[in-house]
């Protein structure tokens, strides 16, 4: 199998203030850590390798794809997006990567000069013995990232002895290092769980042959470099009887649409544990790879993860059930996370001592709970899954997937004990997903602790990037806290992993009423009603108006919308306009009676004026709000302003 393009060398390289560690795509600054995919990783290391030049598209192209790819210029255009995300270059005025239009790319950063390796000079009394070689020292060279580009030089020696046994000993650490690289260890061996990636067979000749490399690409980006679950390139299973998985599949043209059958497979028992057909638009052939990892990186990720906690390999059966959990409980349409319930009561009449078979229980009637119809269903659910997650918690303490699913079936409102099982499944065991920072950085958004929400959504996008709801969350997160370019990029990740074209136009939707974009709002292909679309439309333009009276007559259509299409957008535009009693009262109404957006809605920025509301402490209080900030002895943000709203006397 053919493998993703490589890194160049292994080397460090700082530049304002950042530090790129290229072999492992890491990039730290100020104690904040990400980890490149590998494409955006090659983009930056191709521009900082030019600091200042223009480095063309098709420099980066050929860099990127050295075999070529399918729809290159999308996947550029995405690369060096995700790029700038992770800088955080994403205002108007570019700080790292300036856009040459149709041209190319360039860095604008000041790289560090790399720091000399400095050798003492050797004394004379010295210079006559060859000097000790210590092997363990070399080991650490070896398998340590350099810090520097300067090779470390042997010291002056004025005799040809001397020259001779330098020599000798150059020799011997070289021959040391090429031993240590043919024994070195497997570099998958830290994974707990490794799937084998087979590839995908095209079976339609018109498909493009690259997109076999870009699937295995896409699939090896959607597993964390340091993660349990790990995915590997391996021509054949590690020798022994441990477990081996693979996955692979075929990809073929059926009508208009773009079939693609995948399948994990158990090495040794020869059993299919999963297998799954989805139907993509044959329109859109360069984004299959893309989905091919969101779709099966997550299930596999999920399964692999689950099963390696088990003290010993799970049946295959129990397997081909775990695995049907969570193709259920990673489906993007939550009202199809029902689905996950079923399978995940087999694990456990199978295995009732698996505390992860306990947590997808727990984990299905939270789905059920998300898509209830009726409050009695509700209640039952939740009950049902806090006794499922105490269960998996008896069984092994440090369960963190049944903690952080147990604080999703509380009381909605029952904050403080939220927070603390969220907390405990932080500190208990990283999930390769992130999700006890998802929902710990969701929670901390609706109590008002904006600043320290984003720090958790950012964490958890950085770990799991390819979810549609992780990049979601966290650009409500940062149009909360008033940075709507930087939610912009990750509104467009978002709306990039759509698992269909009506989704993503739902989530284009979202996006556009969340940032007040006029000009997306007016695109007519979006999910929004003529009513809603003239009213949104409209105010947004008299919010650029001196007139009273066409502010006047904005707020008046606004208010006419029905109680249904009076959203979180309405409200907030109505507030930019000045009706902060009617923009109070439509947010109450959402955030006492839904759970998304839930109270997050009175911590947009732009709601601030409707915190001075008579009737906001009541709200509050209803809210569990009060209840949480006086217990915790915390605060929200917004209470730590100049001219605070007159509640945050009450704390």
């Amino acid at each position: 199998m053919e493998s993703a393009p490589k890194m160049k060398s292994s080397r460090v390289i700082s530049f304002d203030g950042w530090v790129l560690h290229a072999e492992t795509g890491e990039l730290t600054k100020e104690g904040r850590k990400t980890r490149l995919q590998q494409l955006p990783l090659l983009a930056l290391d191709e521009l900082l390798a030019r600091p200042g030049e223009l480095v063309t598209r098709e420099q980066l192209i050929a860099r990127l794809w050295p075999k070529g790819v399918v729809d290159f210029d999308t996947g550029l255009n995405t690369a060096v997006r995700k790029l700038r995300v992770a800088l955080g270059d994403v205002g108007e005025v570019p700080r790292y990567i300036e856009t040459i239009p149709r041209k190319g790319y360039r860095f604008l950063g000041t790289i560090d000069p790399p720091a000399e390796v400095v050798t003492p000079s050797v004394p004379a009394a010295e210079r006559e013995s060859p000097p000790e070689f210590d092997r363990r020292a070399v080991d650490r060279r070896a398998v340590t990232p350099a810090t520097t580009t300067s090779a470390a030089r042997p010291g002056v020696l004025s005799s040809r002895r001397g020259v001779t046994f330098a020599a000798a000993f150059l020799v011997t650490v070289a021959a040391a290092v090429a031993a240590w690289w043919v024994r070195r260890p497997d570099q998958t061996a830290a994974h707990g769980m490794t799937v084998r990636l087979t590839g995908f067979q095209l079976l339609s000749p018109d498909l493009p042959a690259t997109i076999r490399e870009t699937v295995d690409a896409e699939l090896t980006a959607a597993f964390s470099i340091d993660g349990v679950v790990g995915a590997s390139s391996a021509s054949a299973p590690a020798p022994g009887a441990t477990h081996a998985y693979t996955l692979g599949g075929t990809i073929q043209r059926d009508g208009a649409s773009i079939r693609v059958i995948t399948r994990m497979i158990n090495e040794r028992s020869g059993e299919i544990l999963w297998s799954n057909t989805s139907n993509y638009d044959g329109n859109e052939v360069s984004r299959v790879p893309r989905h091919i990892a969101v779709d099966a990186g997550n299930v596999v990720r999920c399964g692999l993860f689950g099963a390696s906690t088990y003290h010993k390999p799970l049946p295959d059966s129990v397997l081909r059930d775990y695995m049907l959990f969570c193709e259920g409980h990673w489906d993007p349409n939550l009202r199809d996370g029902r689905k996950a319930l079923v399978p995940a009561q087999r694990v456990v009449a199978a295995v009732p001592d698996f505390s992860w078979g306990w947590a997808a229980v727990a984990g299905g009637y939270w789905k059920v709970a998300l898509s209830a119809d009726s409050s009695r269903v509700l209640e039952e659910a939740r009950a049902s899954g806090r006794e499922a997650a105490d269960r998996a918690i008896a069984i092994d303490a440090r369960n963190s997937e049944a903690l952080y699913i147990k604080s999703m079936v509380l009381d909605r409102h029952d904050w403080i004990g939220r927070e603390d099982l969220l907390k405990r499944a932080i500190a208990a065991q990283r999930l390769d997903c992130g999700c006890e920072y998802h929902q710990y950085g969701w929670m901390l958004l609706n109590v008002g602790r904006t600043n320290e929400s984003l720090e958790q959504l950012r964490q958890a996008n950085d770990m799991l990037a390819l979810y549609v709801y992780t990049p979601l969350n966290f650009a409500q997160g940062l149009v909360i806290a008033g940075k709507p370019d930087e939610a912009k990029l990750h509104f467009d990740a978002a709306i990039d992993l759509a698992p269909n074209a009506p989704f993503a136009k739902s989530l284009a939707s979202f996006k556009a009423v969340q940032i007040g974009d006029v000009d997306l709002l007016r695109d007519p292909t979006l999910p929004i009603s003529d009513e809603v679309r003239a009213a949104l439309v409209n105010g947004h333009r008299a919010l650029a108006s001196r007139d009273s009276g066409t502010r006047a007559q904005a707020i008046e259509a606004l208010l006419a919308l029905t109680d249904a299409q009076q959203t979180e957008g309405v409200a907030k535009l109505l507030a930019q306009l000045g009706a902060n009693r009617e923009a109070f009262q439509i947010a109450a109404r959402i955030a006492t009676t839904t759970e998304y957006p839930g109270p997050t809605i009175f911590w947009d920025q732009r709601m601030h004026g409707t915190l001075a509301d008579p009737g906001f402490p009541s709200v509050a209080t209803e809210l569990g709000l009060l209840k949480y900030w006086t217990t915790t002895r915390t605060r929200p943000d917004v209470c730590d302003k100049e001219s605070p709203p007159p509640f945050c006397e009450m704390i």
